[in-house]
């Protein structure tokens, strides 16, 4: 005979009563499992545009590398840090966010806009020039890498944890319910049972 798992009595109402929690637990297994295809199809959906970010990046991090080496050799490394620097000052940064599955999945832009000299260089430098331009470049293509990596990184730590809460439903809480309803099941078959003898052995004989 199964073994209740609940130190609960075998009775038509706890029955009745274990059958609405096994539809409410039901019902929860089932929007979690939805809510997990969901945030797995948004995560391949993210990872790939990490990807082409990461592109963008990465060939305009290898221009800046790439035009480095020529800027020094013009100034020297000491002229070149005490270079005026470029301002920053009309860059613009935009974020912006859109709801998904209780997350907020965002989007950024950066645009550096006209970025002049602080002040004259002593000796003007086109290749000094050129970095510049590399680096705003660099920094424009941060923006958008960076909100898909924090996109990322929300999305995997509310798919693991909507997974845990999944294999524990689907694992541990539905199988003990179908257990327990079949235990109490087969307890009141056996009551029912003993109540018809019961009634049969107190009938009056003809």
């Amino acid at each position: 005979m199964p073994e209740l798992t609940r130190t609960q009595t075998a009775s038509r109402s706890a029955f009745l009563d274990l059958q609405d929690e096994q539809r409410l637990v039901n019902d929860g297994y089932e929007f979690l499992d939805e809510k997990r295809i969901l945030l797995a199809a948004e995560l391949l959906r993210q990872r790939e545009a990490w990807r082409e970010a990461r592109t963008v990046f990465m060939d305009r991090w290898d221009r800046a590398a790439k035009l480095l080496p020529a800027a020094v050799a013009d100034q020297g490394l000491e002229g070149l840090q005490v270079h005026p620097r470029y301002s920053l000052d009309e860059a613009g940064f935009e974020v912006s966010g859109r709801p998904y599955v209780g997350q907020v999945m965002l989007e950024a832009s950066m645009d550096i806009g006209d970025t002049g000299l602080a002040r004259d260089p002593i000796r003007p430098s086109g290749e000094v020039r050129q970095l510049a331009t590399a680096f705003r470049g660099l920094l424009e293509a941060a923006a958008p890498l960076a909100a898909i990596t924090a996109n990322l990184h929300r999305l995997m730590r509310e798919y693991r944890r909507t997974e845990r809460r999944v294999r524990a439903l689907e694992n541990v809480v539905l199988p003990e319910i179908r257990q327990d309803l079949a235990a109490m099941e087969e307890h009141l078959d056996l009551n029912d049972q003993e109540e018809v003898i019961r009634v049969r052995s107190l009938r009056p004989e003809d």
